[in-house]
């Protein structure tokens, strides 16, 4: 990490540039407030971008000068380079590409951007330098090292291997190269899922570690239990960039453990049989139905929901009690014969063999979701929980105890997505759904990667006079073959696996930034301003408030001109962390409003507790107003809530001017909606500024 003291409080800049630019850029340097900068000028063919001489440390160009003179820059060289365009359609992204580190725009140009933004570029070189000695010490450890280590780049996708890591398994350097599937191809068939599981959690921030104990094979067709461990590295918008780790020969250690056979039988809290247990009584059910077409077996799989709120809550120790009431009420669930299990953590499999109809399975999953419904005694707590249950049957024709418990746990998987206490039973269509789901899991991590994502703005305003307060930033997907994607095709998916803390990252210093410029561009407009949606995942992050803070410094913007916009679930999840981090953000000066309200848990406690700024009325309830006046009533009720409460209320998706007309009425604020405008790019968001008044006929 670069630290302040490690920024030269001066720095020497080369400008190329036509003379008028370069004055202003000569002008903004000499006004800048606390560094001290020796600017030169000269002909943009003069340029020598490669030089190794410290005579220059900056070069700030016009964007003209990028393509002819920068081609053969290293963007991570000697010098960093400030690229300076008045070309709308000039990108961050296509700077970067011909060697910039950053882009400005010329008409936001003032003393204290370039001062920033000269930092910001020596920072990132003397981070590239850092890097690039790190990586040299690295490669002498693992050379030396006696565990096989690996590091993975997820931006190209390749591995470099340890010779030590080629040694555990007998191989030379020329037997592999650096695709992961040198690795994953040689994991054992078993532990393939569960090592996929660990290393994406991992990636996707919902593991503080990768730790995963699995088989690989070795040159001989043998197989060696290993130990994977590593680390993920995020660039500064949070997204992973690398993962590195080592892999521990454990051999000799689990031929130990199978020699204990009796201890590796039972689970050790639950003293339920473990999953060894669930994989043997499978193959012997499998090769059964092959010899028997009226053998039949059903498995459920069991997750408890929101358990890691619960874990969080309760903790540790009141969990693990948990687990072990819940496997009593399993035992207590079934009949003599079936089998029950604990798969590991909140997770519990059930197997039932014999001639029985498979609608058993559901009988029982049935039983299970009414023993749940019983609280469960901590002293003196009283803890209510249930569980999504996942079905799957020998009907499917398995061959193996890993394709039964992966359709099982998609089955589960798909309760959950369904609500609580719910079940669900496998079919074809899920397994074609989880493929797909994975393989959209996949191009999110490489929209990620590549920056396809966009910010669109949706305007705010003030119902009666019809002004402009404010815009919503709203994300869209750039999917290189589909085109625009809207959030409702993809957001639910990143929220699930993670993914939405980059996502979020990005829109959080995207709207920043542009909202920034607005005010520098228009100084009447800075009164409008930018509201961004927060999702759980960054709620839950330590580091939440120093990154806002971080991005308000970097851009320039003042809190006032932010407000945040969370779910109604998104705090009761958690909500001693969300009214801690709520509060911190709050006394910043940045506003929290509460978004689709009414349609969530509806608690006028919370409101007192997180010190909320202002309610957001779901599109739902507007939906009504002149059509369903039952419906409609909770409208008014939202209204007098907010003014008791002295709160601003913004109305959703307004889009008739009978709408907007009784919510003047009612002395509803503000509104956002297709009458006003739909969500628009930065550049069409522009013209509406300069219009500020977005709706001329009458209510």
């Amino acid at each position: 990490m670069i630290r302040t003291d490690d920024v030269p409080s001066s720095a020497r800049v080369l400008i190329a540039a036509e003379p008028e630019l370069a004055t202003q850029l000569v002008a903004a340097l000499a006004a800048a407030p606390s560094w001290r900068f020796e600017a030169s000028v000269v002909h943009p063919t003069e340029i020598d971008f490669d030089r190794d001489d410290d005579d220059f440390d900056v070069y700030v160009v016009d964007v003209s000068t990028l393509d002819p003179h920068l081609s053969n820059a290293d963007a991570t060289g000697q010098r960093p380079v400030i690229a300076v365009s008045q070309e709308l359609e000039t990108t961050l992204e296509r700077v970067r590409a011909a060697g910039a580190f950053e882009l400005l725009e010329r008409e936001d140009i003032s003393p204290r951007t370039l001062e920033r933004t000269i930092r910001h570029a020596l920072e990132q070189a003397q981070l590239g330098a850092s890097l690039r000695e790190t990586k040299a010490r690295h490669g002498l450890l693992m050379r030396a090292a006696n565990d096989g280590l690996w590091e993975w780049d997820l931006n190209t996708d390749t591995i470099h291997y340890s010779p030590r890591w080629k040694q555990l398994f007998g191989m030379e350097d020329d037997d592999i190269g650096d695709s992961r599937d040198v690795w994953l191809s040689r994991v054992h068939h078993d532990d393939l899922p569960g090592l996929r599981a660990d290393l994406s959690a991992h990636i996707d921030g919902r593991s503080v570690i990768h730790q995963f104990e699995h088989r690989i094979r070795q040159r001989d067709g043998g197989y060696r239990w290993v130990l994977s461990r590593g680390l993920v590295r995020r660039d500064r918008w949070g997204r992973a960039s690398s993962l590195a780790g080592s892999l521990t020969d454990i051999n000799r250690r689990k031929r130990a453990e199978a020699l204990a056979a009796p201890h590796a039988l039972h689970d050790e809290l639950t003293g339920l049989p473990s999953r060894r247990v669930l994989v043997e009584r499978l193959e012997h059910a499998i090769e059964q139905t092959r010899r028997d077409p009226d053998f039949r077996f059903s498995v459920l799989f069991l997750n408890l929901d929101r358990f890691k709120v619960l874990n969080d809550s309760i903790g540790l120790d009141s969990a693990d009690r948990i687990l072990a009431q819940l496997a009593q009420r399993l035992r207590d669930s079934v009949g003599e014969g079936t089998l029950v299990c604990r798969y590991g953590g909140d997770e519990f499999a059930i197997l039932i063999e014999g001639n029985e109809e498979f609608a058993e399975a559901d009988r029982l999953a049935s039983t299970i979701h009414d023993n749940l419904r019983q609280p469960f005694d901590l002293d003196e707590q009283t803890i209510f929980t249930t569980a999504s249950i996942g079905i799957t049957n020998s009907a499917r024709n398995y061959e193996r105890p890993a394709e039964v418990i992966r359709d099982a746990g998609v089955a589960t998987s798909r309760a959950k997505r369904r609500g609580k206490s719910r079940s669900s039973t496998f079919d074809t269509a899920m397994r074609q759904e989880a493929l797909n789901t994975l393989r959209t899991q996949m191009q999110l991590r490489e929209a990620i990667v590549r920056q396809q994502f966009e910010v669109y703005y949706q305007p705010i305003v003030a119902l009666g006079s019809c002004r402009l307060t404010g815009f919503e930033a709203l994300v869209r997907w750039n999917h290189p073959k589909r085109g625009v994607i809207g959030p409702i095709e993809f957001i639910a998916l990143a929220e699930e696996t993670g993914l939405i803390v980059p996502i979020g990252q990005f829109v959080l210093r995207e709207a920043c930034s542009q909202m920034a410029a607005w005010h520098r561009r228009f100084p009447d407009a800075n009164d409008v301003s930018i509201s961004i949606n927060l999702s759980g995942h960054q709620l839950g992050s330590p580091t939440l408030v120093t990154d806002i803070e971080q991005v308000l410094d970097d851009v320039g913007l003042p809190p006032e001109a932010v407000k945040l916009e969370l779910t109604e679930s998104t705090l009761i999840d958690d909500p001693t962390t969300a009214t801690r981090i709520l509060g911190r953000l709050r006394d910043r000066g940045i506003k929290l409003y509460i978004d689709d309200f009414g349609t969530g848990y509806s608690s006028l406690s919370y409101l007192h507790r997180f010190a909320i700024d202002g309610l957001k009325i779901d599109k739902s309830f507007v939906d009504m107003v002149g059509h369903d006046d039952r419906k409609a009533a909770i409208v008014p009720s939202i209204v007098g809530l907010a003014h008791n409460l002295g709160m601003g209320v913004v109305a959703e998706g307004v889009e008739t001017p009978q709408q907007a007309r009784e919510l003047t009425l009612l002395d509803c604020g503000e509104a956002q909606g297709y009458l006003f405008s739909r969500p628009v790019p930065r550049d069409q968001a522009s013209e509406l500024i300069a219009r500020r008044i977005l709706w001329d006929g009458e209510f």
